[in-house]
């Protein structure tokens, strides 16, 4: 428990100066970046529990800019984020920090700023949150900004694989455009300008509404050969088995596309299989067959992946196939082998820069590997999962063998790991004092066994 509240008396120096933007910006910046150990006993708190700390900092800031307000401070400034565009409340959106949220749209901090980024350039982008989210909407944001790209928070955030805020428009849809979000997420897609971030890459989560709805669904041959130029997938199990036209499924139409290309395409790869192992009705002999032919197609001259191979990908392949059967596992391990010689081959050639893979929970200055170390931990696992390595761990005889050393009488236990074995010594011991020694079931050493047979006793 905290034994304080945060105190910001120590700061009333630097509050009062509140109308000089850059000694805000610079003081604000400061505790924004200092960790959870620095920051809360700074504030006068000294004990805490761990889940305190989100309450606690959100505490402080609230506080903080409550009183920078009173005394000039324009919360609107951009000074925050990568690149100092961003305002304190994308920022506090960004943290999840309500209570501050809260303050700084009752003290006229603007819901509907955008800074007409690359990325998340408005307050609804900055946050995953459906409750932050619904107060924004309350303080007037606006569900049809876009960001530099052409995104509206609807379709950034199905970019970003964030479903559960961007569901929220789903249950919303009688105050918000819902239309209008569907047709952005569209035109992004064949723009060819928007495509996955890294987190999701190189699968995309695509809108299917039901037909009673009063929505038009946006899924099209169009839409889907846009994706495949972008070397991405759908990733809904109902896009998937959408029926276009010509009685053709979106699985039956990306299968038709990727067989009459000219070269491979190593993300449509690994997109594909992914695709296999979310659907049963996609993972059929005839796909089997299918990806290993795609297999054997050239390298394009130029490599130029859109972005990095996400390491979410690799990771829902490995919980996903390891929940099958065995023997379905097996034909699996038979692809990924398939697969691991021809990335070896395709990374000796061209390097490893078109095989990165980014890992969306380190920072991105961090290294996550590529595409064949994934590969190849996918099948180590797989194959401990049915029992085929046996690299490390215990060596297991099995207990059939014992019977072609069956005796009548007990085990021959060796205390120097010669092994087990299992012989009648009523007979072949003819030493009586070895046959009085109080040796339980006839146990002896394996250094006994030694002199006596020296000894040509057995």
């Amino acid at each position: 428990m905290a034994n304080a509240v945060p105190n910001i008396e120590h700061l009333r120096s630097r509050i009062v100066k509140a109308r000089e933007l850059m000694e805000t910006r610079d003081l604000l910046s400061h505790l924004l970046n200092l960790p959870d150990n620095r920051i809360l006993p700074m504030f006068g708190v000294t004990q805490w529990a761990p889940q305190e700390v989100h309450g606690l900092k959100d505490r402080i800031f609230f506080d903080l800019s409550t009183e920078l307000i009173r005394n000039g401070w324009n919360c609107n400034a951009a000074s925050f984020g990568e690149n100092r565009r961003d305002t304190l409340l994308m920022e506090m959106a960004r943290r999840g920090f309500s209570r501050s949220i809260t303050r700084l749209l009752e003290l006229g901090a603007d819901a509907d700023y955008n800074n007409q980024g690359y990325g998340a350039s408005t307050p609804l982008m900055s946050t995953s949150d459906p409750e932050i989210m619904k107060k924004l909407f309350y303080y007037g944001a606006n569900p049809l900004a876009t960001n530099a790209v052409g995104q509206t928070d609807f379709t950034y955030k199905i970019f970003k694989g964030l479903m559960l805020s961007a569901r929220f428009y789903l249950y919303n849809t009688e105050k918000i455009p819902f239309q209008s979000l569907l047709n952005n997420y569209k035109d992004c897609v064949e723009s060819n300008m928007s495509f996955p971030y890294e987190p999701m890459y190189p699968l995309c989560l695509v809108p299917v509404v039901p037909h009673n709805s009063p929505y038009q669904n946006v899924i099209d041959k169009t839409l889907i050969n846009s994706m495949l130029r972008g070397h991405f997938l759908p990733f809904s199990s109902k896009a998937l088995s959408y029926p276009l036209q010509e009685r053709l499924t979106v699985w039956q139409h990306i299968k038709m596309c990727m067989k009459n290309h000219s070269t491979v395409a190593p993300a449509l790869i690994i997109a594909f299989i992914a695709c296999m192992a979310k659907m049963e009705n996609c993972r059929t002999a005839d796909d089997f067959a299918f990806i290993e032919f795609y297999l054997e197609k050239p390298l394009p001259r130029e490599l130029n992946p859109r972005a990095m191979l996400s390491k979410a990908v690799f990771v829902y392949l490995l919980f996903s196939i390891a929940a099958f059967p065995p023997a379905q596992i097996l034909r699996w391990l038979v692809l990924i082998g398939k697969l691991l010689r021809k990335f070896t081959v395709w990374q000796d050639a061209v390097g490893e820069v078109p095989f990165r893979v980014a890992n969306s929970l380190l920072a991105s200055n961090k290294r996550a590997g590529n595409a064949l170390q994934e590969l190849a931990a996918l099948q180590s696992l797989l194959a401990m999962r049915v029992n085929i390595s046996d690299g490390f761990g215990e060596f297991q005889i099995p207990d059939e063998l014992a019977d072609l050393f069956a005796g009548e009488s007990g085990a021959y236990a060796t205390s120097d790991g010669a092994g087990l074995f299992e012989e009648s010594l009523t007979e072949e011991v003819e030493d009586p004092h070895f046959r009085q020694a109080p040796l339980p079931s006839r146990q002896v050493s394996y250094s006994t066994y030694q002199a006596l047979r020296r000894e040509s006793k057995f």
